[in-house]
């Protein structure tokens, strides 16, 4: 399926932004504005709410639930002052888990610009309670998932061992856009490449209704959003509806890299293995590494020169950070996405680690989750389709898209980003893991 290729020469319109990319290209935050104040907040397609965090949020420890220092959750020091637009919603609790984390607060009416529009009385989440989850830069999230993982409860005593189930489950901001008719049913993500040993840098592009403004493969890949398998039915309130962006990988292709060096392509395809076995994954731009099957992963990771070897500590594979990279490309619909070499290598202050990791060593009582996070977003235009229930992939042509604008000023507000710290080891308590002890338990 061709889409038209906009012109990659021109500025920006009203409904693309810029990303700021932290945490050496693992965290992507975006400009959206509330009530009169506009800050930065973490783009998540694996996730539906918009949420920030109020001056005055208590910091607290997610297994005790002791207060910390209000540093130590790392968010801007750039925090939401309600507004004269602000109107709280009575009897319902915000309350969301992530993988690394919970946030839990006050349901409110409030007014939001994202990317050129704005939407008056959206209901979002004010965080006044949060464990570590910021990167230095960021105020809170925005979710562009299905209105089915929403994270409002009714009523006001909600325990946050809860937060995954008994939803009050409403419109987020983007579904509330085009519902007013503001915009057209879907949204596109590019992610850009950060250097290594660059911990902040241009990030990439979310464009709503429309695509990227970079240079793009005019044949898109087409695919059904299907039903997530294998999360109980009291996750989406009993229902058995879209949530996250699922779709069908038809399998797998990898190989020695290409003359010696990273691959991007299918060039030396003699050399290539294809696994076709089938599986279904969610898209997840706020996952910076991807949970596929071992039977793909595992050989893949003892592919790089050197090879990576697993660490059971950190349940990822560790690898030298010069190493070369394998080929490797996922098929989705009619075509094969290849990463760049240098997206299959993610350091970790002085580490690095492949960005590829079995599904199965983070499963729960046989319970598996895959997700297709980051590595994958960095190749592609990544059309999310809520109108059609269909996700669209179109290859960079180019591969570079941090290379289109270098530049940070258009997508930060004010802020230095250039103290970040390194990845916290709680990041790599691996999103599939903690979400199923929790859904199962």
């Amino acid at each position: 399926m061709a889409l038209k290729t906009r012109n990659t020469s021109v500025s920006l319109s009203n409904h693309t932004a810029g990303m700021l990319a932290t945490e050496y290209g693992t965290i992507f935050d975006v400009d959206v504005t509330v009530g009169n104040q506009t800050f930065q907040l973490q783009v998540d397609t694996g996730s539906s709410d918009l949420w920030v965090a109020k001056t005055g949020f208590i910091c607290i420890n997610q297994t005790s639930n002791l207060e910390l220092p209000e540093e130590e959750c790392e968010y801007s020091s750039h925090l939401y002052n309600i507004s004269d637009t602000y109107r709280q919603i009575a009897n319902e609790t915000f309350g969301v888990q992530y993988g690394d984390g919970i946030v839990g607060g006050a349901m409110a009416y409030e007014d939001i610009t994202l990317g050129g529009i704005t939407v008056k009385g959206q209901k979002i989440g004010i965080g006044e309670r949060s464990t570590p989850m910021g990167d230095g830069v960021n105020s809170g999230l925005i979710g562009l998932a299905y209105p089915a993982l929403t994270s409002a409860h009714p009523g006001t005593n909600i325990s946050n061992t809860s937060y995954f189930y008994d939803r009050a489950v409403y419109s987020p901001l983007f579904n509330t856009m085009y519902e007013r008719g503001l915009v057209d049913p879907y949204f596109s993500i590019t992610l850009a490449r950060t250097p290594q040993n660059s911990s902040s840098g241009f990030g990439g592009y979310l464009s709503l209704g429309e695509l990227p403004p970079v240079a793009h493969s005019p044949n898109f890949s087409v695919v059904p959003v299907e039903v997530t398998e294998n999360i109980p039915l009291n996750f989406t309130s009993g229902k058995r509806v879209r949530s996250y962006w699922s779709i069908s990988i038809s399998g797998a292709t990898y190989g020695p890299a290409s003359n010696g060096s990273d691959s991007d392509d299918s060039s030396s395809s003699s050399s290539l293995t294809t696994n076709s076995t089938s599986f279904q994954a969610f898209v997840d731009s706020g996952n910076y590494v991807s949970f596929l099957p071992a039977a793909i992963v595992d050989p893949i990771n003892k592919m790089f020169s050197p090879p990576a070897t697993y660490d059971a500590s950190l349940s990822a594979w560790v690898v030298d950070c010069a190493a070369t990279a394998p080929t490797f490309g996922l098929q989705i619909g009619n075509q094969t996405f290849f990463h760049n070499g240098s997206d299959l290598i993610y350091q970790l202050g002085d580490i690095c680690i492949t960005s590829l990791t079995s599904s199965e060593s983070v499963a729960y009582e046989g319970v598996v989750l895959n997700i297709i996070g980051v590595p994958l977003l960095k190749n592609v235009v990544a059309v999310f389709d809520f109108g059609n229930n269909e996700m669209r992939f179109s290859r960079l042509l180019d591969n570079e898209t941090a290379a289109a604008n270098t530049s940070t000023s258009q997508v930060t507000s004010g802020e230095s980003p250039a103290v970040v710290r390194p990845l916290k080891s709680t990041a790599l308590a691996l999103s599939a893991a903690v979400l199923l002890a929790v859904l199962v338990g």
